[in-house]
């Protein structure tokens, strides 16, 4: 069975990062070889957007980061439904001060399909000690 993995804004951004750290760099590899399954929830590429936008380059950097992004990774672009909808809102009920909009929306797609997050977030273990997490370093 082919791994599969929620990415979280962070590990996007870092797809674009120079010097590209080596676990970015083989996950990269891993998604464009098939060797993993990535889902993205929409909103996520909204805040990769506008993380990008703030590294030279400005908006124009960003917008081509993100088209190169969905043209070049055969990621899976997840869309809200209902499930996903009360999923997130219970994350920022509980969360509210810890946790942004994105990454509630973000963790809750990865617990419904149980998935691992792949996320660059520094304490998330500490807030979601039942999420499987992979951490990267920038």
């Amino acid at each position: 069975m082919i791994p599969k993995a929620c990415l979280d804004t962070g590990v996007i951004t870092l797809f674009y990062a120079n010097p590209l750290p080596p676990l970015v760099a083989q996950l990269r590899s891993d998604i464009l070889a098939g060797k993993v399954v990535a889902y993205v929830v929409s909103p996520v590429l909204v805040e990769a957007f506008s993380q990008l936008c703030k590294l030279e380059g400005g908006l124009e950097f960003a917008e081509k980061a993100i088209i190169e992004f969905l043209n070049t990774y055969p990621v899976k672009l997840v869309s809200l439904n209902q499930s996903l909808i009360i999923k997130a809102g219970q994350l920022k009920c509980k969360h509210r001060n810890m946790l942004s909009l994105v990454d509630c929306i973000a963790i809750g797609y990865a617990l419904n399909k149980q998935l691992p997050f792949h996320t660059t977030e520094k304490d998330i273990e500490k807030v979601m000690p039942k999420l499987k997490i992979i951490k990267y370093t920038f």
